[in-house]
């Protein structure tokens, strides 16, 4: 009889730990799962008990990050009547997020802050496009277009060093300003 997999708790839980610990750390190519089992105290066949393959845990362990910001920003994307509102949201968010982030940051491989940047803008991209929408902002382009275009556009702007000099009111008016101008491209 075939046994049934464990889908969360225990080694499990365990072995997601430990993985995003040396993945972060490590980088994903860097680290094996020889050595994440080695950490977790099981051996090689445990781990394929609970997942396929070393890209299967890797999603499910970038999954498991942005859990708890998720459906953070989905309620700030849904709650908001207009852009400006929904920058005066998503600034206190995104402050206390990178602050999270910044804690682990330090010894994280560079591969990984490259896919976890461009996860946060996958997971972000079909939210602006839905409020973009919901806004009823007509444009010649689709949605996930302009969407992508604001997104990229924002995170070049809120990584600069210079971008982190200013004021929050100052920060905020740099953001609507770019939006307004890409908004209003979009409409031509």
């Amino acid at each position: 009889m075939a046994r049934k997999a464990v889908l969360t708790g225990g080694k499990r839980d365990e072995i997601l730990d430990v993985a995003m610990h040396l993945f972060f750390e490590h980088g994903y190519e860097a680290t094996s799962v020889r050595m994440i089992m080695n950490e977790v105290g099981g051996e090689i066949g445990m781990f394929y008990h609970y997942f396929k393959s070393k890209d299967m845990l890797f999603d499910r362990v970038v999954d498991r990050f942005f859990e708890k910001y998720r459906e953070q920003f989905a309620e700030l994307i849904r709650s908001s009547v207009n852009p400006s509102d929904l920058i005066e949201k998503l600034m206190p968010l995104y402050e206390r997020s990178m602050g999270e982030f910044g804690q682990i940051q330090g010894n994280m491989h560079w591969t990984v802050q490259i896919a976890m940047h461009e996860r946060t803008l996958m997971e972000l991209r079909p939210l602006i496009a839905s409020v973009i929408e919901k806004w009823n902002i007509k444009s010649k382009r689709p949605a996930d277009i302009i969407a992508g275009q604001l997104l990229y556009g924002i995170s070049a702007t809120i990584h600069s060093p210079e971008f982190e000099k200013m004021d929050p009111a100052d920060k905020k008016e740099c953001i609507m300003s770019f939006m307004g101008r890409v908004l209003e491209g979009a409409q031509d």
